[in-house]
């Protein structure tokens, strides 16, 4: 039976901590934040990739498009990524 109350092994394997690489800190995430970010992390590669192009539509991009530069800015001024990727996602999300 499930116990939410048990500690998560140590052990990692090195793809979940190549995924967890520049993502946020559980301990920053309210729970349904972290709820959504496990059941995520848990998906096959293949249904992440496929949920991810669905969530990136032009339409969605375009619709949140104040709070997507909005994080950017903040992860620049934070040292998180540099000009240059400032600049490619920027590119890339066509802002």
């Amino acid at each position: 039976m499930w116990n939410p109350l048990k500690k998560k092994d140590e052990n990692e394997s090195e793809e979940e901590k190549k995924l967890l690489e520049g993502m946020p800190d559980t301990k920053d995430m309210n729970v349904i934040q972290r709820f959504a970010m496990n059941r995520i992390m848990k998906m096959k590669p293949e249904e992440r990739e496929k949920l991810m192009k669905k969530a990136m539509t032009p339409k969605n991009v375009e619709k949140h498009k104040g709070e997507i530069i909005q994080q950017l800015e903040t992860m620049r001024k934070s040292g998180q990524i540099s000009d240059d990727q400032y600049r490619l996602a920027k590119k890339r999300f066509n802002i």
